[in-house]
């Protein structure tokens, strides 16, 4: 579904999203991505892309017929392993386990999440609520995650009659371990694991709020650490590292990026959609904020422009609080709807409203503080 703003921005002509520099000073300030291959998947869109973390990784696409493509790379080629296809509605996330490569999770808004099992393409463990009654209705979900220890499950739901649910499994049942059901007020749009701590959960809505939680306290309200609000529709999450403590970055449905402290009364920084249109060189009325990755101690920010089919895409970098052109990906051909970066291959892969899906091999620039590791 669009929203408000991609509905008026689809009804904007191409002018008004065109470059605001001539072409060779654009050359200049963005290099070009090395662009590895792009695999058609048809006429449906990419809503979620997942990867293992080697050099030649599986690759889960998921699509809009409620399917899941499996995909191997090897030597700048995808080979198609599979076709994941067991849900009855609109898949919301896909995610390769960190412990084992052979390990899939689907969630859909069937009010499933599904464990897959590659080496047999059949569904080994299906999660749902258990505390259901047959003839009740489900609670779609609409977010999903995985624990960096690959033991707990959690998922957002949709409001549901007057709810909006947080989920959890442990993946050795497939009983429904529990739930919070007060800290939102409407669709949980993302439900984040801190990728260092499996207690640790950030989640976000379009009642504009972000939460944080201690999930090794016994209930609801002593797990709730901090709630920031936004005042805007929260689309998009992610934890991030910088000087030696985590930080969160968040897309709203302005594409818009706000820059936050766990405990912040407020952004630390925020970079508005014509701050980003601006430094990408686009004027601002179809500028869209695809994704942030964190990479090298720094944010990218992958951004394009809904106009002339959605072809332009840009990236830029923040390190320090600061914002500069980064990399531009000449040969993407859509509105890119998904993405999945590794910085330690080198490898991002993008996915879309065309059905591409795009491998890329981008350089990103090195910040200029030292790497700090973490505890």
């Amino acid at each position: 579904m669009k929203s408000e703003i991609e509905k008026h921005d689809e009804s904007l002509s191409d002018s008004d999203c065109s470059d605001t520099v001539e072409a060779e000073d654009i050359n200049s300030i963005f290099p070009q991505c090395q662009h590895i291959h792009t695999e058609s998947l048809g006429s449906k869109y990419i809503l979620d892309l997942s990867a293992t973390s080697e050099t030649n990784p599986y690759i889960a696409a998921a699509l809009t017929d409620f399917s899941c493509d499996i995909f191997k790379s090897a030597e700048s080629q995808l080979a198609k392993i599979t076709q994941l296809k067991e849900h009855s509605d609109r898949l919301v996330s896909c995610k390769f386990s960190q412990k084992d490569n052979n390990v899939l999770y689907t969630a859909s808004a069937d009010g499933t999440v599904k464990l897959w099992d590659l080496r047999t393409s059949k569904t080994a463990i299906t999660f749902a609520d258990t505390t259901l009654e047959d003839s009740d209705p489900i609670k779609p979900l609409s977010s999903f995650d995985v624990s960096p220890c690959d033991k707990l499950l959690a998922a957002g739901t949709n409001l549901f009659e007057g709810d909006a649910f947080i989920l959890f499994w442990d993946v050795r049942s497939t009983k429904l371990q529990g739930a919070y059901w007060e800290s939102h007020t409407d669709d949980i749009t993302q439900v984040k694991f801190n990728p260092d701590d499996s207690n640790m959960l950030l989640s976000g809505s379009t009642d504009g709020l972000i939460n944080t939680y201690n999930l090794a306290e016994s209930n609801e309200d002593d797990a709730l650490q901090q709630c920031l609000n936004t005042e805007e529709l929260v689309e998009q999450l992610e934890w991030f590292w910088e000087r030696q403590q985590w930080k969160i970055s968040c897309i709203t449905s302005s594409n818009n990026l706000q820059l936050w402290e766990v405990d912040g009364a407020e952004p630390y920084k925020r970079f508005n959609r014509d701050t980003i249109a601006g430094n990408i060189k686009k004027n601002a009325n179809k500028v869209y904020v695809a994704k942030v990755h964190p990479a090298s101690n720094s944010l990218i920010i992958l951004t394009g422009s809904n106009g002339k089919e959605g072809k332009s895409f840009r990236s830029l970098q923040i390190s320090n609080g600061n914002v500069n052109p980064a990399l531009s990906f000449n040969e993407n051909t859509q509105r890119v709807r998904a993405s999945w970066y590794n910085e330690h291959t080198k490898l991002l892969l993008t996915g879309g409203e065309e059905g591409n899906l795009d491998i890329w091999r981008p350089d990103f620039l090195e910040t200029n503080y030292k790497t700090i590791k973490r505890k």
